[in-house]
């Protein structure tokens, strides 16, 4: 599986079928990732992880957020390591808002 995917290629991927969104942003910056068509979007703050894994399933694929994509790096092996598939957006939600406007 891959670990990764650009901005352009999540948004191919959420154009033709449903995606479950993580985003682990801090919550004042919450705000691009709402607007995908085909995604549920669960927004959790990344300090807040640790404590809420249980609101997670790990039958899902979880494409990750974070405002640059570095963190989202981090925590993407951590979740793999607890279990979950996880992959993350290179760039993070910076790099997504700027695909769309291009």
């Amino acid at each position: 599986m891959n670990n990764s995917l650009t901005a352009k290629e999540f948004a191919a991927l959420a154009a033709k079928e449903t995606v479950n969104v993580l985003d682990l942003s801090d919550a004042d910056i919450f705000d691009t990732l709402d607007t995908i068509e085909h995604a549920t979007v669960l927004q959790l703050p990344l300090t807040q992880l640790p404590n809420r894994l249980h609101q997670l399933d790990k039958d899902k694929t979880y494409y990750l957020f974070t405002q640059f994509g570095q963190r989202a790096k981090t925590m993407a092996q951590h979740l793999r390591n607890e279990g979950f598939n996880v992959i993350r957006i290179t760039g993070g939600t910076s790099a997504y808002k700027q695909y769309l406007a291009s």
